[in-house]
């Protein structure tokens, strides 16, 4: 049964969602949900939670520039790895989306993005259990960790077909994506206009004959 255990005090807000931030905490949320066996729904996986000792026995989970399927072995595994952002543009040309107080303008850019996690097993028939426990976690708890991350939208997007992995045949993945968005809100606060520091001699200046 899904139970939030999840502490309201955020760090992240001071930084927002960056490549680097978003891979450690996928990585960082599935440690904690693999590493207590009253989170675990499939009772076939409480015998191989994660710990920091990383024995043969119990599952693996890393971002996907520092695995390969040697260190998996015989080992369960999900595999973290981040797929394309996009910017949305939202507002006037230059983003504007009204002002400060002082009179500062505010600028504001819409930003989508994804993560797709990969189950992966030695045998196949682990695979789809290995998912199963992997997508209902974040399709229970996404609600909650929307809130938390202050995004605009985490959810569970899709879960893919069972397929061999090319680079280890011995080896079944399947392939969960989470989608997310945010915004990017700042203020610019200049000292004086940008256009009061240039000097007209100086650009006609780099023409020859002038």
């Amino acid at each position: 049964m899904a139970e939030d255990r999840v502490s309201w005090v955020s760090n992240f807000c001071s930084f927002g969602p960056r490549p680097l931030i978003m891979d450690g905490i996928f990585c960082e949320l599935l440690k904690q949900h693999f590493s207590d066996a009253r989170n675990i729904e499939h009772t076939e996986l409480t015998s191989r939670l994660f710990s920091q000792l990383a024995e043969d026995n119990e599952i693996l989970i890393a971002e996907h520039t520092v695995w390969t399927p040697i260190q998996a072995q015989r080992r369960l595994a999900v595999i973290v790895k981040r797929n394309q952002w996009q910017c949305v543009k939202q507002g006037t040309f230059d983003n504007t989306h009204g002002t400060t107080t002082e009179g500062f303008r505010k600028h504001m850019k819409m930003w989508r993005g994804s993560h797709t996690l990969f189950a992966i097993a030695n045998a196949g028939a682990e695979a789809p259990i290995l998912a199963a426990e992997v997508y209902r976690y974040f399709n229970h708890f996404g609600p909650v960790f929307r809130r938390y991350f202050d995004l605009m939208l985490f959810e569970l997007t899709e879960v893919g077909p069972v397929s061999q992995i090319q680079e280890w045949d011995e080896h079944w993945g399947i392939p969960i994506t989470i989608g997310y968005g945010w915004s990017d809100t700042w203020i610019l606060k200049p000292d004086e206009p940008v256009i009061a520091t240039i000097n007209m001699s100086d650009i006609f200046g780099v023409w020859p004959g002038t």
